[in-house]
């Protein structure tokens, strides 16, 4: 027991930061006047609603946290809920940002990074509250996007397995991968549909550009583990959100539609490139080697098919201003930063083994192009702590 220790204290470190970072901000989102309000009005009514939704997986924690601390108020058990699922993403993330780096980046670096990651946001020029006209990874008045976050990094493992041959091994374990992606695919669309919608699409492109490249596809494992439970999922969620109510809601196609309703035409690209400065840096310095990353192309095609739905559908009538499209494009490019950050940690353990000589605390060193992208992905960060300060101090 004793042993283990020493391997669990920088993820008690991570944790315990993480859990400093996010109190005074989820304090604010669950006190002041955001979507969890209204997310802890439908959970503590939800027998009685008649627009039910299948997104409930923020709503059942909620409940759970209430029925064994009933003597919380209501927006402390929303806090503690929210927090159950914000604290294990860092810890997923610098866990794998250590098997990346091996010895090449000191571990206080990564455990920042592993934290800085979950409040990046876009590079603002314009803003608002709500960040209207960027995608932005971290929106913290949410609390069904931000439980959805939890299952982005999994889900992205596992679809990674679709497309590298021997991945799966046995049959059992075949029969495990498919059954355990299917759960995930499952909890991640009752958190919140919207990523699911950004990421079967996404995973289908890759697998099709694959198949005309004659490269190896698990279709079973795509079908099955992915495809039939979130089609399942988002086919029910079609029916109870536009089948079944009044209002007269409905999805409609307009290129920018839903855009151009908040923001000017001509911010919209500008917007985009802030959202994505990091991302892209990472992409055009290493591209070579980027194209022919598996893990990196793949979570760039679920962005490119989440940033499709944002900007060409919209819902009419009643839900029109709620915007549903746009929040699969929020955990879509936190992956995508994720995905970036993991990339540009692989290529400096690469350098560091031809150019550096083996680096550790004592002499950290990058080279240029390294320094380049960790300058774009310092300005995401930057500007993450300012949305901070303006969403604890001013909402």
């Amino acid at each position: 027991m004793y042993a283990r220790l020493p391997r669990l204290k920088p993820y008690l470190i991570v944790l315990s930061l993480s859990l400093i970072v996010y109190l005074p901000v989820m304090m604010r989102a669950t006190a002041a006047w955001t979507d969890f309000g209204k997310h802890i009005e439908r959970a503590l009514n939800f027998s009685t609603l008649t627009d039910d939704v299948l997104h409930v997986l923020f709503h059942t924690i909620f409940m759970f946290v209430h029925q064994i601390a009933p003597f919380l108020a209501h927006t402390t058990a929303a806090l503690a809920a929210i927090l159950l699922v914000m604290l294990p993403v860092p810890l997923m993330a610098y866990a794998l940002l250590k098997r990346a780096a091996g010895a090449a980046v000191p571990a206080s670096i990564l455990k920042s990074l592993a934290i800085a990651l979950t409040i990046l946001a876009p590079i603002t020029i314009w803003t608002d509250r709500f960040m209207l006209g960027y995608m932005s990874p971290m929106v913290y008045h949410n609390p069904t996007s931000v439980t959805a976050r939890l299952f982005v990094i999994p889900l992205s493992l596992l679809a990674l397995r679709i497309f590298q041959p021997g991945a799966n091994g046995s049959r059992n374990q075949r029969l495990y991968i498919t059954l355990l992606s299917a759960s995930v695919v499952l909890l991640a669309t009752l958190a919140k549909p919207s990523f699911t919608f950004a990421l079967l699409p996404g995973c289908c492109l890759f697998a099709f550009w694959r198949l005309v490249r004659h490269q190896y596809v698990d279709w079973l494992l795509l079908a099955c583990g992915f495809c039939l439970p979130g089609a399942l999922m988002l086919g029910l969620n079609y029916l109870l959100v536009y089948e079944s109510e009044s209002g007269g809601s409905g999805i409609a196609f307009g290129f920018l539609t839903w855009m151009r309703h908040w923001i000017p035409t001509w911010r919209i690209p500008i917007q985009l490139a802030l959202s994505l400065l990091f991302p892209l840096a990472v992409l055009a310095l290493y591209f070579e080697r980027a194209r022919r990353h598996q893990y990196l192309t793949m979570c760039w095609i679920i962005f490119l098919a989440s940033a499709l739905a944002a900007y060409t559908l919209y819902e009419e009538g009643l839900r029109f201003q709620d915007g549903n499209f746009l929040w699969g494009s929020y955990n879509a490019i936190f992956l995508l930063m994720f995905a970036s950050l993991l990339f540009l940690i692989e290529q400096h353990r690469r350098e560091c083994k031809s150019d550096c000589g083996g680096l550790t605390a004592a002499g950290f060193r990058v080279s240029r192009r390294a320094a380049i992208a960790s300058l774009a992905f310092l300005l995401h960060l930057l500007s993450g702590m300012a949305y901070y300060y303006r969403f604890v101090t001013a909402f």
